[in-house]
């Protein structure tokens, strides 16, 4: 996985560093590629997806005080996860959607991800959150004296950041050992679609050095995730988001990643850069045709 994010990276800092996109004013050519593409396909995570809600926040579409609300454009074409998205704008010459880092583009020929504001999202600039869609993704639980549960997080945040390196960039740094305190019984998270496969990795290295445990990986979404902790379905949430005000009330969010959503129209786009703000009025429905996708 590391192998395809170096070339994302190589291609995205040459597009940087070249200044593409729309810092240069579009030829004639490009007008009419753009007109060709027609209205734009708005392809959308599902209400209650971490990703929707940070994207949203990011771009100043979420409805300040009502969780999960937000003001992306109800025509939008709405699935349920990164690959999902994937294959709608793989399908579609005309539509646009948002993927986390973590999701793999490289299988698609079909899809090619857009820098925002010139910047392109890498691992430097998620990092340092110059990237201006980056964010954390955290595990979320109560604080009940569970030893599985800590010893766990205690090896996500430790050695096991090595592993989140694979997927994600890492949000501490890496310890080299790892010393469990063997705890028994089983660990049940829930939650976030793209913070999954990196806990479910986590989760196969954690229970090698504590056979143990039995650690139960179900993805569905964050505010799903908090929900199954909150009524008891579950111990952990995986959540890829940042927690609501009542959340932070009762449940302590530990950072395991940090992420950047990425933007991907179809290959045969001719763009290679949207501003935040486009991206806001293309989201919100306010701009919806690609000619007038141009800026100056």
């Amino acid at each position: 996985m590391k192998n395809w994010r170096c070339l994302a990276v190589a291609v995205g800092a040459a597009c940087f560093l070249g200044a593409c996109g729309n810092s240069e004013p579009a030829s004639p050519e490009q007008d009419k590629e753009l007109a060709d593409l027609g209205q734009i396909t708005v392809v959308t995570r599902e209400s209650g997806s971490g990703t929707r809600s940070s994207f949203a926040q990011a771009l100043g579409l979420d409805e300040e005080g009502v969780d999960d609300k937000d003001h992306i454009t109800e025509t939008a074409q709405t699935v349920t996860s990164g690959e999902e998205v994937i294959q709608a704008v793989g399908e579609d010459k005309s539509s646009v959607g948002y993927v986390s880092w973590g999701t793999d583009i490289s299988e698609s020929d079909s899809v090619k991800e857009l820098a925002v504001d010139g910047v392109p999202a890498e691992e430097t600039t998620i990092e340092s959150s110059q990237y201006p869609l980056s964010r954390t993704l955290y595990l979320a639980a109560a604080e009940d004296g569970n030893e599985l549960k800590e010893d766990f997080l205690t090896y996500v945040t430790g050695k096991g950041q090595e592993i989140v390196g694979d997927f994600f960039v890492p949000a501490e740094e890496t310890k080299d050992v790892f010393l469990s305190a063997q705890p028994s019984g089983t660990l049940r998270i829930h939650g976030s679609t793209s913070l999954a496969p990196a806990i479910e990795a986590l989760a196969e290295a954690y229970q090698e050095a504590n056979p143990n445990a039995v650690i139960e990986v179900e993805a569905s979404d964050s505010s799903q995730g908090i929900t199954d902790v909150l009524t008891g379905v579950c111990d952990m949430a995986m959540v890829s988001r940042d927690l609501y005000q009542y959340e932070q009330d009762v449940l302590q969010a530990v950072p395991v990643a940090k992420d950047g959503i990425r933007v991907i129209v179809q290959a045969d786009n001719p763009l290679e850069d949207l501003t935040a703000d486009m991206l806001a009025a293309i989201y919100s429905g306010d701009t919806a045709n690609w000619a007038d996708t141009k800026e100056e």
